[in-house]
């Protein structure tokens, strides 16, 4: 076997072992205006305050420390990581009243300290989830259409036509 072909087969085998460990891309979908949840599970929760970042491609947009959060330019009162929910594992990201602008990957990391003796503290950011979100414009809404006739006049509802006709056979009837 002579070196291009050895070559050729170590770069087969990388592509193929880089796309069997890739992450998991989980695809969510809403509606405008709706609430999406990102899922999101912990591997490990110790006994340190638990550190979340979700990032898109272009910026953090929500980062929970323990009680401190953060949420970015935009997201600022719609996205959240319950800490509550921290505490079960769980720190999918809840996102509110979804704009079209919110679609997109979203990444979440947990950073873990780890502590090599008492003078060193290492912090190192693991890969938890990538959820690709697509949101949709709303349905246009059905809008209930009053009956026409032949011409296109509108015509009234049978009970309506019925009353003012016992109407008009009463005024007659009085004032005839």
């Amino acid at each position: 076997m002579d070196a291009m072909t050895s070559f050729s087969y170590i770069y087969i085998v990388t592509i193929c072992v880089g796309l069997l460990s890739a992450e998991a891309e989980i695809t969510v979908s809403g509606q405008v205006g709706s609430t999406a949840v990102l899922p999101c599970e912990l591997q490990r929760v110790g006994t340190e305050i638990q550190h979340i970042r979700w990032i898109t491609e272009s910026e953090t947009v929500f980062e929970r420390l323990g009680e401190e959060s953060y949420q970015a330019e935009g997201y600022e009162d719609r996205v959240d990581v319950p800490e509550e929910e921290l505490h079960k594992r769980s720190c999918s990201l809840v996102l509110h009243n979804l704009p079209l602008t919110d679609a997109g990957v979203y990444t979440s990391y947990q950073t873990v300290r780890r502590s090599k003796s008492s003078a060193s503290v290492k912090t190192k950011r693991d890969l938890i989830s990538r959820v690709k979100l697509s949101v949709q414009e709303k349905p246009p809404e059905k809008r209930t259409e009053i009956p026409t006739d032949d011409a296109g006049m509108k015509c009234p509802h049978p009970p309506i036509m019925v009353l003012s006709l016992i109407s008009c056979l009463l005024l007659q009837f009085f004032f005839a």
